[in-house]
């Protein structure tokens, strides 16, 4: 059973790891709480299951569609409806939920509330210390982890990594320097946006997608991004596999549907 935690709590703490560094990074440098980040996991999701299911694409491109149609439509979200009162807390709260919400009723709608099965893109299994492992799984950790060591490279080594950490820090002051505070929020969302994506499209081979499906993630983003510290990317990591072994322990010895449980109880602790 312990290697089962550590293997699995691996594959997931990666996974989580994206998701949590995608929120974190809108809400460190534009200051906007995205209640409709879950929505977008679960948008990128069901795109990647009507490309390959419905269109008969290879996973790749279908991943790759998926990501950049999300991300595109998550700006134009921010620019049509969060931009105008990115200004009030309560106002994006409102706005951000009612959206998330618009968008589980379309997908109801569309899809109906049957679960949806996306194909294994890397079909087989391998055994590692006598746990079975998926292809695809493995797939999804390596891909990840490559997200998230591209993503710091992009932060530290790029001219406009380096303006959305300066934004993040200092608004004013970043604008007073010349840089361009309003393309750098509209940057923020795109790459967050991204990365829900991401890691909506790597999980859907190996779980079911359904409308409801992005409650989840937002509430392990939120909870890893309280535990780790806003705009800490050593302690996004080790809050997202503390949180990712909190849940494979609680599955394994007690039960999976206590998995929401544990992480709001991480949540509220943290805050107490």
């Amino acid at each position: 059973m312990l290697v089962d935690v550590v293997i699995f709590g691996t594959i997931w703490g990666a996974i989580y790891t994206v998701l949590a560094l995608g929120f974190t990074l809108i809400f460190g440098v534009a200051r906007v709480l995205n209640l409709a980040y879950g929505a977008i996991y679960m948008v990128a999701s069901y795109l990647i299951y009507s490309l390959v299911s419905g269109l008969g694409l290879a996973a790749v491109p279908a991943w790759i569609i998926a990501v950049v149609a999300t991300s595109i439509a998550g700006v134009a979200l921010y620019r049509v409806f969060i931009y105008p009162i990115r200004d009030s807390l309560g106002g994006v709260l409102i706005v951000t939920s009612g959206i998330a919400i618009f968008l589980q009723e379309v997908a109801v709608l569309v899809y109906s509330t049957e679960p949806r099965y996306v194909p294994t893109a890397f079909p087989g299994s391998l055994e590692i210390l006598g746990v079975r492992v998926t292809h695809q799984q493995l797939l999804t950790l390596v891909v990840a982890v490559a997200l998230v060591v591209l993503l710091h490279a992009f932060l530290v080594r790029t001219r406009i990594g380096r303006e959305l950490r300066a934004v993040a820090q200092d608004s004013e002051m970043a604008a007073l320097m010349g840089i361009p505070v309003q393309r750098a929020y509209l940057f923020a969302m795109g790459l967050s946006t991204a990365l829900a994506a991401a890691a909506g499209a790597l999980v859907a081979p190996f779980l079911t997608v359904s409308p409801e499906m992005g409650w989840s993630p937002l509430l392990v983003a939120f909870t890893i991004v309280v535990l780790g510290g806003l705009g800490s990317l050593g302690g996004t990591i080790v809050a997202a596999f503390i949180v990712a072994y909190a849940e494979m322990l609680t599955a394994f010895l007690i039960s999976p549907q206590l998995r929401d449980a544990v992480t709001f109880a991480i949540m509220i602790l943290t805050l107490v």
